[in-house]
């Protein structure tokens, strides 16, 4: 007898009224049923799925994720509203499947066939499980239908309705399924009981752990940059290599909540004690380590740490040839799996697209420690790291991605030519993408030229979502998506809600509070705002634009004293002589306003076009800030992703050239 188990995410579907149907017309059942097998087994196998059981009417399918299992689901209900139409309900869950002789069998499978049940034609339910991990994509839309009692289920379960265009959404008082029998008096017995019991361990639980430690979960992990413990103390750009290396290939495991490396990095350097480290991110463990690199050989030492009493679950020392060295982080990427005990179909690869050239690898980390600088010089010595990465392998997708990231930022920055410039980042994201479909760093790249340089919301926000389903958790994505995409096209809320996810992943990230502070602002809530811009100083007191954005909001609030001292705080000169140039006039010093608008005319109006607008437009002299914004547009200026709900544009917005350049921009003005 043959048996097996995995994890999946598992589909189970079942034609409704299919026997009243083949009693009624056989030829019509008949038809219906060809179309149903024939479209589920293409669309299944179009989102990596398996077709393991047909039950007549109705089918079980298994995935390897929950986003392949809904997109499989939504393809195919959608197939089958064409004729002959096919009254389909989809229920969806994950957990274990047991194989025994080819059958699936299991907790999982009951699950997912009592969640089916609930449906009606044209309906795609969701376990809660599903939904935690669909909820952030933006692309699925889903509605609570409440906790259900099913029966051989040991505990209440809630259900969520897909309710994407196309899709019925039932009434609960309608729903029928298989459901425990209802016992009224032994049901508000137990209620009552349970109520008591809950107020009791709340408590209880609260005091002793929440209260000490009530963000971080079991199943969490943050990566601490590795040490250079080489004996020339000039490796530090691969220990942070490794480091990242490991944060990126965890970070691709579903069941695990892994901090982004802002502010992982954080710490580098500093001697704080490992639970106030694990308490400022949220998590239950920390992995760290020290690298010794001598020539091609190389000696790492990792360590796994149980965050809330110290203790190291795990340590291995691994003495290597560098040629090992994406087997190497497969193997500690393997042991902190078994040490947290995540179940998995798969554990990720930390092997890349190319050859596997070392010394091109060696190259990317080499670009990677500089572009972190993020200043001029840096960023064009990353750019040539990455080319001299290509020039040896020019098969390696990563490198083109690497590389498209720090021209972008090149030509963001006015560090170069920046129509030019993004063309030439255009080129090696597409590079990224032909070599690599599976490597998200270009549809990211792509998806931001897209935004920010051709202002094309739709083609933007489908590349983004090729990003987004390759890495889910990944919070540069969800950033692009809630703090760029979403920003622009005033979709505030779930901009705010894409931008709080990436908080929670990488909290300590500066621009990321100051981004959804800049966010709270456009949709008309500058008061609440003002602790985001705080946040991003408490985080980092010489971040560019906090004092400038936390200032604006003053004047906005009608603060004008508490705005200038902002304003003359600003670290970059560009922002603080624009940011005068607001406070002075709002305070009615005609002539320090003049004085600070001629000074940012002088010295920024080429490349600074949009502040130019804004400038004018708070100023109320509308024609100089239409002539402003037009030349934005024809520039390219990214920061006209920032027009939808513009406080300082406030004084254009009964002009009627307001909408005509909104159209122009593909934008609405409601």
């Amino acid at each position: 007898m043959s048996q097996s188990r995995q994890l999946a995410a598992i589909m189970f579907t079942d034609i409704v009224g299919y026997t009243a149907m083949m009693q009624a017309d056989e030829k019509k059942a008949v038809a219906v049923i060809k179309h149903y097998n024939s479209t589920l087994e293409k669309w299944v196998t179009q989102f990596n799925g398996q077709v393991i059981n047909y039950y007549g009417d109705g089918s079980l399918c298994i995935f390897s994720s929950a986003t392949d299992a809904v997109n499989c689901s939504l393809a195919v209900q959608k197939d089958l509203k064409t004729e002959p139409v096919v009254p389909l309900r989809i229920g969806l869950h994950i957990g274990e499947v047991f194989f025994e002789d080819a059958k699936a069998l299991g907790d999982g499978v009951n699950v997912a066939s009592r969640v089916q049940s609930l449906g009606q034609e044209n309906t795609i339910l969701i376990s809660e499980e599903v939904h935690n991990k669909i909820k952030n994509n933006a692309s699925i839309s889903t509605a609570s239908l409440g906790h259900f009692e099913f029966k051989n289920v040991g505990k209440s379960m809630e259900v969520f309705a897909l309710t994407n265009e196309g899709l019925f959404v039932p009434q609960r008082k309608k729903m029928e399924g298989k459901l425990k029998k209802k016992n009224l008096k032994k049901r508000n017995f137990i209620a009552a009981l349970s109520l008591i019991i809950l107020v009791a361990a709340t408590f209880f639980i609260y005091k002793n752990f929440l209260a000490k430690n009530d963000s971080a979960t079991d199943k969490s992990i943050a990566v601490l940059p590795f040490v250079d413990m080489s004996a020339a103390k000039d490796q530090e750009y691969f220990s942070d290599g490794l480091s990242e290396e490991l944060l990126n290939l965890l970070s691709k495991i579903p069941e695990l909540k892994v901090i982004g490396r802002t502010s992982s990095f954080s710490f580098k350097g500093k001697n704080e004690d490992l639970r106030s480290i694990a308490q400022k991110l949220g998590v239950a463990h920390i992995l760290e380590g020290s690298v010794r690199k001598d020539g091609k050989m190389i000696r790492v030492t990792a360590q796994l740490i149980k965050a809330t009493d110290g203790t190291h679950l795990w340590s291995e020392t691994y003495d290597r040839d560098l040629k090992g060295i994406f087997e190497l982080q497969d193997e500690i990427a393997k042991a902190v799996v078994q040490q947290l005990k995540l179940k998995l179909l798969e554990i990720p690869s930390a092997k890349l697209s190319g050859s596997g050239n070392i010394e091109a690898y060696n190259l990317i980390l080499r670009g990677n420690y500089f572009f972190d600088k993020l200043d001029k010089e840096n960023v064009a010595k990353a750019v040539d790291f990455y080319n001299q990465a290509i020039a040896i392998d020019s098969t390696d997708a990563r490198a083109w991605g690497k590389l498209a990231n720090a021209i972008s930022r090149q030509s963001w920055q006015n560090y170069i030519d920046r129509i030019a410039g993004r063309e030439k980042a255009r080129t090696a994201a597409m590079k990224a993408i032909e070599l690599n479909k599976n490597l998200a760093i270009g549809y990211l790249e792509l998806g931001d030229l897209k935004l920010y340089n051709d202002f094309d919301w739709k083609g933007a926000e489908e590349t983004y979502q090729r990003a987004l389903k390759l890495e889910p958790e990944n919070p540069d994505i969800l950033y692009s998506i809630g703090g760029g995409l979403y920003f622009a096209i005033g979709r505030w809320k779930e901009s705010i809600e894409l931008m709080k996810k990436s908080i929670e992943l990488d909290p300590l990230r500066p621009i990321s509070h100051l981004n959804l502070g800049n966010i709270l602002t456009h949709a008309g809530r500058a008061d609440e705002a003002t602790a985001y811009f705080k946040k991003t100083l408490e985080l980092n007191p010489e971040f560019q634009r906090a004092h400038l954005y936390l200032g604006r909001n003053y004047l906005l609030l009608g603060k004008t004293e508490m705005g200038l001292n902002e304003m003359q705080q600003e670290n970059l000169e560009v922002f603080r002589t624009f940011g005068l140039a607001l406070a002075y006039h709002a305070a009615g010093k005609t002539k320090e306003a003049g004085e600070a608008l001629m000074t940012f005319t002088e010295k920024f109006q080429n490349e600074w076009n949009y502040l130019m607008a804004e400038l004018y437009a708070f100023r109320g002299e509308n024609d100089k800030a239409f002539a402003w914004l037009e030349k934005a547009y024809q520039n390219k200026d990214g920061w006209l992703v920032f027009l939808k709900g513009d406080p300082l544009m406030k004084n254009l917005r009964n002009d009627t050239r307001y909408k005509v350049f909104f159209n122009k921009m593909n934008l609405s003005l409601d």
